[in-house]
């Protein structure tokens, strides 16, 4: 316990803050969004969702997906980069043993919870709801995990992209970009296409249409993967630089999501979003302007080791807690920071006796760098999620 306290409680030496700080925002932009659906369905009229942390909540998870394949890219790339092949067995055990435990955890409990309330919603085999949360599928057939879809896509691609690397580990790796901007520029076809089937207004299953399958919603993990590849490939583009010259590119990229956002939101929306807050990613991590250090804020790596399970518990939380947002400021924002704090504590129970244990097994069995290994700063010290 001991151990995992203080894992949580003191960042690595080569952490960059910024990179927690958006893991931090990302979690607050869900669990804002969603405290606000649950206020509006119980008779708010407030115009809260007005305001960019609760009118833009849900594209906390393209934030998470931007992270994610920063993560894993910088991971794979650096092992082709030295090896010349990827062990995608030990890739997917290193990934399993961060995510499945707590996950599968969670879907126990799920399903006890739903096993005891057979009278009251009159389903004779409730576990039948849970088969595509524990297959990870449930962003193609409803499942019973509320925000399940986004890790059935983050699982999908934990396994996709190494065997895709593998299979292209004879191009020059100095190539391997095109095949990132080659997926992403596929992408708005196959949203395309899904709009061609279902029409504009799919209706009320549209999130299984274009919002939640990994073959319309991976730009955001695509361009982390892209700027995992120019860490490792061309780490001088990521060389830090003063605020204004860091500024420019990320700047071209916001304007262009805005672009494409304003010529079809159908087709590009989650494009530009990639793009937006790939700008974001990117000024974080050529920054070491006096930013960089607020962005190093102790509680912002406390947020980004519990995020992943603040994401899981507070839909539950949300509809259990005996919370009455009410139609005044007062009693929403009362409402609003009763979620996350405790969404934080039960974070940090099931961190101290699900998560830490694997993630110290994983430490054992995995994280021994093979003989001649290079150390690149960076990528790893963000390795929490």
């Amino acid at each position: 316990m001991r151990e995992a306290l203080r894992d949580l409680w003191h960042p690595p030496s080569r952490t960059i803050g910024g990179l927690d700080a958006l893991r931090t925002l990302a979690i607050l932009l869900v669990i804002s969004v969603h405290w606000t659906e649950h206020a509006t369905r119980h008779g708010s009229t407030l115009a809260i969702n007005r305001l960019p942390l609760f009118n833009w909540g849900w594209t906390g998870v393209d934030l998470f997906f931007i992270l994610s394949g920063y993560l894993i890219g910088s991971q794979l790339w650096r092992e082709l980069q030295r090896s010349g092949t990827v062990d995608v067995p030990r890739f997917l055990l290193r990934r399993g043993l961060r995510i499945w435990p707590y996950y599968f955890a969670f879907i126990a409990f799920a399903l006890v919870v739903a096993m005891m309330g057979i009278a009251n919603d009159g389903d004779p085999a409730p576990w039948r709801r849970f088969i595509p949360d524990a297959l990870f599928f449930s962003n193609y057939v409803r499942g019973a995990v509320s925000g399940g879809w986004s890790l059935s896509t983050e699982e999908q691609f934990y396994i996709a992209i190494p065997l895709l690397l593998l299979l292209f580990r004879r191009m020059p790796l100095k190539h391997h970009w095109i095949l990132m901007v080659s997926l992403m520029l596929l992408l708005p076809l196959s949203r395309l296409h899904a709009v061609q089937a279902f029409g504009r207004e799919p209706g009320p299953d549209e999130v299984y249409v274009i919002y939640a399958p990994i073959h319309t919603r991976a730009d955001g993990l695509l361009f982390g993967l892209l700027l995992a590849w120019f860490h490792v490939v061309k780490p001088w583009t990521l060389a830090p630089r003063p605020v204004i010259r860091n500024a420019l590119v990320p700047l071209a990229l916001v304007v262009s999501g805005g672009v494409l956002h304003s010529i079809d939101k159908t087709m590009f929306s989650y494009l530009a979003l990639a793009l937006i807050y790939g700008a974001i990613t990117l000024f974080v991590l050529r920054d070491r302007s006096p930013i960089e250090r607020v962005l190093r804020w102790r509680g912002f790596h406390i947020g980004s080791r519990l995020s992943y399970a603040m994401y899981l518990n507070h839909f539950a939380l949300i509809a259990w807690l005996p919370l009455n947002p009410g139609i005044d400021l007062p009693g929403f924002f009362s409402g609003y920071l009763e979620v996350i704090v405790t969404s934080l504590a039960v974070a940090v129970v099931t961190f101290v006796l699900v998560e830490a244990p694997f993630l110290r097994l994983r430490k054992r069995w995995l994280d021994r760098p093979p003989r001649g290994a290079a150390v690149i700063a960076g990528a790893d010290s963000n390795a929490s999620s």
